[in-house]
C-alpha cells in the first residue's frame, strides 16, 4: 500500500488538479518525497494500531523508549559493526548483480540538491522520518510478534528479510537484510527502540552524506 498504491493515488490526485511532479523544483521535489513518506508512515502506523488494538494493553516491554539507558552506546556500536558487514555483503552482492544494483530513490534528487532547504528536507526524510517509522514497524512490532512462533534468532532473520523486501529493490535485498539483522540484534539486546533508531539514522545519514559528496565532486 505504502510503496505502490499511495504514490499512485497521490499522482492521480495531482493530475486531476493539473499538477505535474515532473515540473517540480528541487525543493518542491524534496518536500513531495517527505510528504508522501509521512502519508505512507501514517497509513502504516494506523494499520498497526488497528491490528493491536484488541490486545491492548500490551506488555510493558513492547514499543519501549528508555531515554535513561545506554541506547547511544548500542546505536553507535551497532553502526560500527554494521558498516564493515554491509560493505562486504554489498561487494559480494555487486558481483552477483554485475554492478546493476538498485539505488536509493533520493539519489537523482540528492545529486542535484545544492540548496540548503532541499538538503534539510532530504535529511529529515532519510535520517529522522524513515528510522522512526521503520523501526517502530519492523523492530517494535514485527520482530517481537514473530517470537511467538520462532526463536529470537529466527525472528530477527525473518523480520530482517521482510525489512529488506519491503524496500522493493531485489538487487539490494542482501545488504538490507544484513543491516536488518544488526538492527534486530541491537534491539533485542538493548530492549530499547531508541538504539536501532539511532543506528538506522546514522546509517541513512552516512549514505546521504556520501551521495552529496559524490554528487558535488
Amino acid at each position: 500500500i505504502g510503496q505502490l498504491l499511495l504514490p499512485l493515488l497521490i499522482g492521480l490526485s495531482l493530475g486531476i488538479v493539473g499538477i505535474n511532479p515532473a515540473n517540480f523544483t528541487v525543493q518542491m521535489s524534496a518536500f513531495y518525497v517527505l510528504l508522501t513518506y509521512l502519508i505512507m508512515a501514517f497509513g502504516g502506523l494506523l494499520v498497526m494500531y488497528l491490528s493491536i488494538k484488541p490486545f491492548l494493553p500490551l506488555p510493558q516491554d513492547w514499543f519501549r523508549f528508555k531515554w535513561r539507558s545506554n541506547w547511544i552506546v548500542w546505536g553507535v556500536g551497532g553502526y560500527l559493526i554494521a558498516l564493515p558487514l554491509v560493505i562486504v555483503v554489498s561487494l559480494i552482492n555487486q558481483q552477483l548483480w554485475q554492478g546493476n544494483g538498485g539505488s536509493n530513490p533520493l539519489l537523482p534528487l540528492a545529486l542535484e540538491g545544492q540548496d540548503t532547504i532541499a538538503l534539510i528536507i532530504f535529511f529529515l526524510t532519510a535520517a529522522v522520518a524513515a528510522p522512526v517509522f521503520e523501526e517502530i514497524i519492523f523492530r517494535g512490532f514485527l520482530l517481537p510478534s514473530l517470537t511467538r512462533y520462532l526463536p529470537v534468532w529466527g525472528a530477527i532473520a525473518l523480520s530482517s528479510l521482510i525489512f529488506a523486501i519491503a524496500h522493493l529493490s531485489l538487487s539490494e535485498v542482501l545488504p538490507l537484510a544484513t543491516l536488518g539483522i544488526v538492527l534486530g540484534f541491537v534491539y533485542t539486546r538493548s530492549r530499547n527502540l531508541l538504539a536501532p533508531m539511532l543506528l538506522h539514522s546514522l546509517w541513512n545519514s552516512g549514505t546521504l552524506l556520501s551521495l552529496f559528496v559524490l554528487g558535488s565532486s
